[in-house]
């Protein structure tokens, strides 16, 4: 997924039907007879105002993120059109829509040139999305089977992008991505059958469950939902900052949306027993844990690496599976936080939802049971290793410089700096006017600065810190491995494990903007690179030396890194939970020799290990010593 190993925010929250409005209306449907369960009576329906916060502030660099004169009436932010939706009976709080009226709430969001189109017939529903008479995506809802089928490339978007101002991501660089031969898209199938979702017929059309609908959409359109079935209100955002950050203009005073949305949910779920908290109707806690197994069972990519073959089975054996259940919010929100736990995965982790009082006991965390604390310590020892070699340099040179400037061996022959993450820049105005210091926050321009500080010094080896980097965006990967190589190229290969097809990111730079991506953009000619690791090395950090060593860019020093190879996907439950989690796409490498693709999930080894104290991988000196040595008898 081209987006990253950056976790990404799908925030989704299913409002529910209790007290609800005296218009809703009630339906009567026409059960199949292969359904095996009988809806007659059962279908009742609301129409959902849409408030679309999708314009509003999206990031704290936007001017208006500090101003309230974007305040607006509620009203002023609701679309024309309403949205049906249907529920059930004796099953509260839990909405389903035709797929027909699903595809419409983003008809007018669509990219310039991109059509959409829906078909029904005999049970069989289809959302297509085209472009100069081409399908380039189509889910397919089969009532019959109990099926979803999806057909779409891993890195396409389809929607108008949030406002982020102006980002560093694809500044000077140039991308081309295709199907490995052999490899090529295929249609992904998920069997719905095993999670018992409700499916049921309303004037010829089918409904289903919405949160399934939008668990699936949601990666390749970024937006989200907020249910105030007690307002008939159905809020859509594309950034949790839209939710945090929008003031809502009520009777005159200002009011943050998410302050309105609170007030909504407690109005409508406020416990008689204790006023303090809301109660999750328990038939939404029963869908929640279908939709978490579904998503789990079907999406989480290192399963196979865990030895795992049923993600729901798995969560099964364990007694928290029970408490998904509970009615005490505590301890809901408690068993899903150690739900997780027990995957000790850090892409891999969990929210609760305050919509509903799920706040968890003392000491639960979102992600790895001791992976999590461990890393924690490993980098507050790196890092305090690191300053105090840099303290040390400082003093000795007379310089004041910082972990991300330039620092030479004593001869001049080595340059070393660090990064500890792979960022870019955002900011609102015009090319020329972003500030220096802001373009320095993109590790791009960071890596281009400081290269032609060595090149212009005279340096001839380049040491990188990568030692204390926890990840950031694949996309500043390639750029920064492009400026690595010797022919200003990267190659960067993903594979999908649901339908085994493989692509290939080639990325090429422009680092002196001079409108060609040529040679002369990139250092591989210029220098010998090292890359120090650290087992904190996680994520893009972990895949940086691992695409540096299959493609011959660098040496890799140190430890073996921390692991970590899939792209993120993210999700948040009807009731305000959010689940990240390790997707079935795989960051790794290629080899067409023999058809093979492998990755570096549990860690990239280096070339030269080292073991003990780390104090010498930040000092220069000893550094240079160290390598001269190992190159010396290994080359």
């Amino acid at each position: 997924m081209k987006k990253g190993l950056r976790i990404l925010s799908a925030l989704f929250l299913v409002g529910c039907m209790s007290g609800c409005a005296t218009n809703n209306q009630e339906k009567q449907s026409s059960p199949s007879s292969s359904e095996g369960k009988n809806y007659d009576g059962r279908i009742k329906t609301m129409d959902f105002s849409v408030i679309d916060l999708t314009n509003c502030v999206a990031h704290s660099n936007d001017p208006r993120y500090f101003s309230d004169q974007d305040s607006k009436p509620v009203d002023a932010y609701k679309r024309q059109e309403k949205v049906r939706m249907y529920y059930l009976d004796q099953i509260d709080d839990v909405y389903y829509i035709t797929l027909d009226s699903f595809a419409n709430i983003f008809k007018s969001e669509l990219l310039e040139g991109i059509t959409s189109s829906n078909t029904e017939s005999n049970g069989v529903a289809t959302w297509t999305l085209s472009k100069d008479n081409k399908e380039i995506y189509k889910l397919t809802m089969d009532a019959n089977k109990k099926t979803m089928s999806v057909d779409s490339k891993m890195e396409d978007n389809y929607v108008k992008p949030i406002n982020y101002g102006k980002t560093g991501v694809y500044d000077y660089m140039n991308q081309t991505v295709e199907y490995v031969a052999g490899h090529e898209n295929k249609t992904r199938v998920f069997n719905l059958a095993k999670y018992d979702f409700d499916m049921f017929k309303v004037d010829d059309k089918y409904c289903f469950p919405f949160a399934l609908l939008n668990a699936e959409t949601s990666k390749v359109i970024e937006r989200s939902f907020i249910y105030l079935s007690n307002n008939q209100e159905l809020i859509e955002y594309g950034n949790s900052n839209q939710i945090a950050d929008t003031n809502f203009l009520i009777d005159g005073k200002d009011v943050l949306a998410s302050v309105y949305i609170q007030g909504a949910f407690s109005r409508q779920y406020k416990s008689e027993a204790d006023p303090l908290f809301n109660v999750a109707p328990q038939s939404l806690s029963v869908f929640n844990k279908k939709l978490f197994y579904f998503i789990m069972d079907n999406y989480y990519g290192i399963a196979k690496e865990k030895g795992i073959k049923s993600m729901s089975d798995y969560f099964e054996t364990f007694q928290e599976s029970d408490l998904f259940l509970s009615e005490n919010g505590a301890i809901r929100g408690s068993a899903y936080f150690k739900a997780i736990q027990m995957l000790n995965d850090l892409h891999t982790g969990y929210t609760y939802s305050s919509y509903f009082s799920e706040f968890p006991t003392s000491g639960s965390s979102s992600y790895g049971q001791t992976f999590s604390n461990n890393r924690t310590e490993l980098q507050l020892l790196l890092t305090a290793m690191r300053n105090d070699a840099i303290k040390k340099y400082n003093e000795a040179n007379g310089t004041d410089l910082e972990a991300t400037d330039v620092r030479y061996s004593t001869d001049g022959k080595y340059a070393y700096f660090s990064f500890d993450g792979f960022n870019t820049y955002n900011y609102f105005g015009e090319e020329e006017s972003v500030p220096e210091n802001v373009r320095l926050a993109d590790s791009f321009y960071l890596f281009v600065k400081n290269l032609n500080e060595a090149k212009a010094k005279g340096a001839k080896r380049v040491i990188i810190d990568d030692s204390v980097n926890g990840g950031g965006y694949v996309d500043i990967m390639g750029k920064l491995l492009a400026l690595m190589s010797k022919d200003n190229k990267s190659e960067m290969f993903i594979k999908d494990d649901v339908n085994g097809s493989i692509q290939k990111m080639t990325t090429r730079v422009d680092s002196n903007r001079d409108g060609n991506f040529d040679n002369a953009d990139c250092f591989g000619n210029d220098f010998t690179f090292y890359i120090v690791t650290s087992n904190y090395s996680y994520s893009c950090g972990n895949a940086y030396p691992f695409y540096a060593n299959a493609n011959g860019l660098a040496k890799i020093i140190g430890q073996k890194s921390g692991g970590g190879e899939c792209c993120v996907f993210g999700y948040t439950f009807p009731t305000g939970q959010g689940l990240s989690y390790s997707s079935p796409y795989h960051l790794g490498y290629y080899n067409p020799e023999n058809n093979t693709f492998y990755g570096d999930e549990a860690g990239a080894p280096p070339r030269y290990a080292v073991g003990g104290s780390f104090y010498d991988m930040y000092d220069v000196d000893s550094l240079q010593k160290t390598i001269d040595v190992m190159d010396g008898v290994i080359i």
